[in-house]
């Protein structure tokens, strides 16, 4: 298994911050090469957060970071791996 790039990490971050403050951009987009550059160029989705969280994330962690505010190991790296698959694959 491949490791994650730092790329692919920067994002992932960026959308771990917009979480925290609920300061998403979600710009427009209408395919997937335009959602790619946009994630490139540091611009955040939340339904795509959302998408990623309900996928790769447990529902206890998923619990926590929602309820209590607290991003868990476990949460990090279920996004991590969301975005890896999204980015590198």
């Amino acid at each position: 298994m491949q490791k994650i790039t730092k790329e692919t990490k920067m994002i992932a971050d960026a959308h771990l911050l917009a979480k925290q403050t609920g300061l998403f951009n979600d710009p427009v987009v209408s395919d997937k090469d335009q959602l790619l550059q946009a994630l490139k160029q540091g611009q955040t989705f939340s339904k795509l957060m959302d998408e990623i969280e309900i996928r790769f994330v447990s529902v206890t962690s998923l619990m926590m970071a929602h309820i209590l505010d607290h991003n868990s190991e476990a949460y990090k790296k279920g996004i991590y791996k969301g975005f890896k698959q999204l980015l590198q694959n």
